[in-house]
């Protein structure tokens, strides 16, 4: 019996190692302190980053208003006047700009300087060519009274571009403008120092946000208390023509950083004027101003008025803690063409490097002598007005690339 039992016990090992190879199995060897199969740790989480971008004013003068006429349809169509630059528009996470015009109806009348009043197909072109959201708030806002400045917004609801900067009713105007994008929330806010002598209804006093420098810290610190992470000022302020910022636009940018907003940009002046970075020692913060952002597109004739730029705002989101840093500002240099075709005037946003690229490619023929040089004076212009800030935290963004290729650039 036990040579028996020992050949079951030999025949058991067996039967188990061969089981034990034939799985795959391997043994472990540990020592002490040794864990057994512990896993790797977790990857580190990475740093996220959110670009927001901004135009300067958005302004329809008589001559686009006709330019986008089309007669056989009898309705109007200005999406050539962005065709070129719109593959730059739709890469930042939003796009930000400046509408100074109405859209009030054909009832109160299309018309350009001094009572803007815009054919509503605009804001429809301006959705698809990029644009998020659109500050209402500047000296043309009461251009055709309180009730084009309800189809203003009415209109931009329709086309689904938000606003910030006049409202409908006082329960309108008290909601502040927070968008969750990558798990922030973030504020923009919109104010204009004037209305160029048009007052609002005595009982509607809310419609437009006024620079107050006591009224925007409040809507910050309401901002804060709803809580946005990062806080955006839209100013509509300053001199127009002027190329310096004046002692009240430093001064208001300052109190106002102090106060807890993160970035300002500046319009209004229709030229560009500085840019900024000022390091906030109580919060440990950088905060970014440009005093104006000029043009994006009109027909104002003066070259620095024809020359502006796309800015890009970069901002780090830390993941763990939801902190929003700014990281660095890039601008694009860009220039508003005033053309013939067809025997009508017709207009568009260039940008000046891609199209410069374009034409020494000769992959555009259309472009006069005239016109290569006002490109090249444009580039040199916006140089010249900002070169001066340059640093690791602002500075040109290149685009050594043709036209026909912007829509390959997924970020920038």
């Amino acid at each position: 019996m036990r040579t028996n039992r020992n050949n079951l016990q030999v025949l058991t090992v067996f039967f188990f190692f061969l089981v034990f190879f034939l799985s795959g199995c391997r043994p472990t060897v540990t020592t002490a302190g040794d864990s057994v199969n512990e896993p790797p740790p977790p990857p580190p989480k990475q740093n996220k980053t959110l670009i927001i971008s901004v135009t300067g004013d958005i302004m329809m003068h008589n001559t686009q208003l006709q330019s986008g006429y089309q007669a056989e349809q009898g309705n109007y169509d200005y999406s050539p006047f962005f065709k070129r630059i719109s593959p730059l528009l739709k890469v930042p996470d939003i796009l930000i700009g400046n509408l100074e015009t109405t859209f009030a109806g054909k009832t109160a009348g299309y018309g350009g300087y001094p009572r803007f009043n815009t054919p509503e197909e605009l804001a429809i072109n301006l959705k698809k060519a990029g644009f998020d959201i659109l500050t209402t708030a500047n000296n043309h806002s009461l251009d055709k009274g309180y009730g084009g400045l309800v189809s203003t917004l009415d209109n931009l609801d329709a086309a689904g571009l938000l606003h910030t900067g006049t409202s409908r009713t006082k329960e309108e105007q008290e909601q502040l403008l927070l968008l969750d994008v990558e798990n922030i929330k973030l504020a923009v806010l919109s104010y204009t120092y004037g209305t160029n002598g048009l007052n609002p209804p005595k009982d509607k006093e809310f419609c437009v946000n006024y620079i107050n420098e006591e009224v925007i810290k409040g809507d910050i610190l309401k901002a804060q208390e709803q809580g946005a992470h990062y806080i955006i000022v839209c100013l509509h302020f300053g001199q127009e023509y002027q190329t310096k910022p004046n002692s009240h636009q430093e001064q208001l940018a300052h109190s106002l950083f102090s106060a807890g907003a993160d970035i300002i940009f500046g319009s209004h002046p229709h030229v560009l004027q500085p840019t900024a970075v000022i390091k906030n020692e109580d919060r440990g913060t950088n905060n970014f101003v440009i005093y104006s952002l000029g043009n994006f597109i009109s027909d104002q004739s003066k070259l620095d008025r024809k020359s502006s730029v796309l800015l890009n705002v970069f901002l780090t989101i830390e993941p763990d803690t939801d902190k929003v840093t700014f990281e660095k500002a890039t601008y694009i240099p860009i220039w508003t063409r005033r053309y013939q075709t067809g025997g009508r005037t017709s207009f568009e946003v260039l940008p000046i490097e891609p199209c410069l690229t374009s034409i020494e490619t000769g992959q555009e023929h259309n472009f006069s002598n005239k016109e290569i040089e006002a490109l090249n004076q444009a580039w040199e212009l916006i140089d010249s007005r900002l070169s001066g800030e340059h640093s690791e935290m602002f500075m040109l963004h290149r685009l050594p690339l043709p036209v026909s290729q912007l829509d390959l650039i997924e970020s920038y």
